[in-house]
């Protein structure tokens, strides 16, 4: 028996729609799932600081990383945030991934903290706490330098409303100041961060962890 052509065509394409449907059942594939991955920004961008190697052509900006430390205390925050953005490109291709990048970005955070901006202050913290984190033990930094980022972006993301995210970075800092030398950090400095975790409990409407967190306080003792 010989088919019409108009039935012979649709019989091709009811075979042919019906081969299709097989194939993504039996393999999963679909037309929106074949297509590449969007590559993510954000994350192209703190894999910049990250990942990779150093390029040894390039010097680390040591003088200009002082100098705002100094600018800092001088409270001249315009100019040692301006310092340090200048040549962030700089620190960044000279020490990608190293302990030293993280040292920068944390004195950027602090600053971009004290001027007010908490966007770019957690910004560059959370950069900086995965390049800190990321280091073999041997190549972190001393406790200090762990404590004074985590506290800031505990400010900063209380600042924000993001009390959660805030208590999680206090409690790290207490903990690594607690294990600390006393002369690293200081008890006024201990103190402020129980009373920051404390007013993060009363924000999230806990007041028995925030009571806990006041005796806590009023027990410390530091050898």
């Amino acid at each position: 028996m010989r088919l019409k052509s108009g039935k012979l065509a649709g019989a091709t394409t009811l075979a042919l729609s019906c081969l299709l449907t097989l194939t993504f059942v039996l393999t999963g594939c679909t037309p929106q799932t074949t297509e590449k991955a969007k590559p993510d920004p954000n994350q192209a961008f703190i894999d910049s600081f990250c990942k990779g190697e150093p390029d040894m052509t390039v010097t680390f900006p040591e003088a200009e990383f002082a100098k705002a430390k100094e600018l800092q205390k001088q409270k001249k925050l315009d100019s040692a945030q301006k310092l340090l953005l200048d040549k962030l490109e700089d620190a960044r291709k000279s020490a990608r991934g190293t302990t030293q990048l993280g040292q920068y970005l944390t004195r950027l955070n602090n600053i971009f903290f004290e001027r007010g901006n908490d966007t770019q202050a957690v910004k560059y913290g959370e950069i900086a706490s995965k390049i800190f984190y990321d280091q073999p033990l041997a190549k972190r930094p001393i406790a200090p330098w762990f404590v004074n980022l985590h506290s800031y972006l505990g400010m900063s993301y209380e600042r924000m409303g993001k009390y959660k995210e805030a208590e999680l970075e206090f409690q790290k800092a207490i903990r690594i100041a607690t294990n600390a030398p006393r002369a690293e950090v200081a008890d006024d400095w201990m103190r402020l961060l129980y009373q920051r975790l404390a007013a993060c409990f009363d924000a999230q409407k806990q007041p028995e962890k925030a009571k806990k967190v006041r005796e806590s306080l009023k027990n410390l003792k530091r050898g």
